[in-house]
C-alpha cells in the first residue's frame, strides 16, 4: 500500500514538470459576474454577454497594451473602434491580485465613471477580454451597449 501512495506521488510530482500549466488567471465570465451583482445591488436588470462585442473588447485590451488610454494607439476616440459600443471600462493589472474579477469591478466601482458604466440602466449587453502582454501585465477591457 505505502509503494501506491509513493508511486502516485511520483507521478504527480513529474507531471508539474511535464505537463504545462495553462489556467487563465481571470475569466470574462467572472467580471461579468461581478458587475452584474453590482447591478442587481442597484435593483437593475442583468447584461448579459455579446459575440460581438467580445471581439470589439479583444482589440482594446490589445491596443490598450500599447497606449493605455481612453484614446485608441492611431489617436482616436476609443468609440471609433465600433459603432457597437456605447461605453468602455478599462483595467491595466500588474499583479495577480489585480487581475482577480473581482478586484477589476471593485476598483471600477469606486471610479464614478467607470461606475456610471456599470450601473447604466440602458446598457443590456457587454463584451469582456482579458489581454497580457510580453511583460506579463493584463489589460482589461469592457464594452458596454
Amino acid at each position: 500500500m505505502k509503494k501506491y501512495f509513493v508511486s502516485i506521488a511520483v507521478m504527480i510530482a513529474i507531471s508539474f514538470f511535464v505537463l504545462p500549466i495553462t489556467a487563465k488567471a481571470s475569466s470574462e465570465e467572472d467580471v461579468l459576474a461581478y458587475i452584474n451583482e453590482e447591478r442587481q445591488a442597484q435593483g437593475l436588470e442583468a447584461v448579459t454577454m455579446d459575440e460581438d462585442l467580445q471581439a470589439v473588447a479583444a482589440i482594446r485590451a490589445k491596443e490598450c497594451s500599447v497606449r493605455f488610454s481612453h484614446i485608441r494607439p492611431n489617436g482616436k476616440s476609443w468609440s471609433t473602434v465600433s459603432k457597437l459600443t456605447n461605453g468602455e471600462n478599462l483595467a491595466h493589472a500588474v499583479n495577480i491580485n489585480q487581475q482577480k474579477p473581482e478586484n477589476v469591478v471593485y476598483a471600477w466601482m469606486l471610479s464614478p465613471g467607470h461606475s456610471a458604466n456599470v450601473l447604466r440602466e440602458s446598457f443590456s449587453v457587454v463584451g469582456i477580454s482579458y489581454y497580457c502582454d510580453e511583460n506579463g501585465e493584463t489589460f482589461i477591457a469592457c464594452e458596454f451597449r
